[in-house]
């Protein structure tokens, strides 16, 4: 309660304002999906899966208060060593079926053009991610996820597979939250929407071989290329984990940028292949929303 108080405060004073001027940097949002209501405490994964209408009045009040552009045009500016001040654009991780459903109408309606990051070996066969799993939300805790990023790799069949026999999954994940398939995002791509790549398998990249590094930066984009006719010029980390040698496989691969989940803006000076993005949850007060865009998180900056 405290905290959203001070939320306020920020917006009321006009700080949020203030910040998101005196900075001349941008933003990038990562959404990950969009449903059409809230869903149910431990049907999945908490903090992925946004209220269409939430959604719908983050995108509202972001096309009134910010330049909304494509990420390649953000990229464009901040190339060209321009102020990035009140620039902002939209991305989504995982191309849930959510996404396409519900997002992506929304967003045509009111003008704006998001980058989805497409995990390749996904869409051929589409269904629901580890992750969102009611046995694996229910097992989650810190030390927990660090097992199955760390030891296990971030692989879905291992962590599945790693589960006591009597909490094995079962299939009770609502359709809006699998992986969307390659029609669908054809058809999207027709209509506008970007594409980026996230990885062949969604694996926890630090982790693998220089040659699973390969497969999983490189052959992800071809993939993606093949079923879509876009090629990613755009890469996004899994989980948000990345070091140095996973930069520089991402920029030998000829990307022109990386996206991780570091909480951060993004200015002239800003490395390209470890951009910073505002990680968007689904029980995030407008607020919040408002002053995180601006570079005021208290979770960030004070440890709040």
């Amino acid at each position: 309660m405290i905290t959203q108080l001070v939320y306020a405060g920020l917006n009321a004073t006009g700080l949020s304002w203030l910040r998101r001027w005196s900075t001349r940097a941008g933003v990038i949002l990562c959404y990950h999906n969009v449903v059409a209501e809230p869903l149910r405490d431990g049907d999945t994964a908490p903090g992925l899966h946004v209220p269409l209408g939430r959604f719908v009045r983050h995108m509202r009040w972001l096309r009134e208060h910010y330049d909304v552009l494509g990420l390649d045009e953000l990229l464009d500016r901040r190339a060209a060593g321009r102020s990035l001040a009140g620039a902002a654009c939209v991305t989504f991780d995982d191309a849930y079926v959510g996404v396409f459903r519900h997002a992506w109408p929304a967003l045509q309606e009111l003008g704006i053009t998001p980058t989805v990051f497409v995990i390749a070996q996904a869409p051929a066969q589409p269904a629901s991610f580890w992750w969102d799993h009611p046995s694996i939300v229910a097992a989650t805790n810190a030390e927990q996820r660090e097992l199955w990023l760390g030891k296990l790799r971030g692989d879905g069949q291992l962590i599945l597979r790693s589960l006591p026999r009597s909490a094995k999954p079962v299939p009770q994940v609502p359709r809006d939250c699998w992986a969307a398939d390659w029609r669908t995002i054809r058809a999207a791509v027709r209509e506008g929407i970007q594409i980026g790549a996230h990885s062949a398998t969604h694996r926890s990249l630090p982790t693998l071989s220089d040659s699973e590094l390969i497969e999983e930066i490189d052959a992800s984009r071809d993939v993606v290329a093949a079923e879509t006719g876009a090629v990613p010029s755009c890469f996004a980390v899994p989980y948000g984990r990345w070091d140095r040698r996973v930069r520089e496989r991402i920029r030998e691969a000829g990307y022109r940028a990386a996206l991780t989940l570091d909480y951060g803006l993004v200015t002239s000076a800003t490395d390209p292949w470890a951009l910073p993005r505002i990680n968007v949850s689904e029980g995030m007060t407008d607020y919040a929303y408002r002053a995180w865009l601006s570079g005021l998180s208290l979770r960030h900056l004070v440890g709040a």
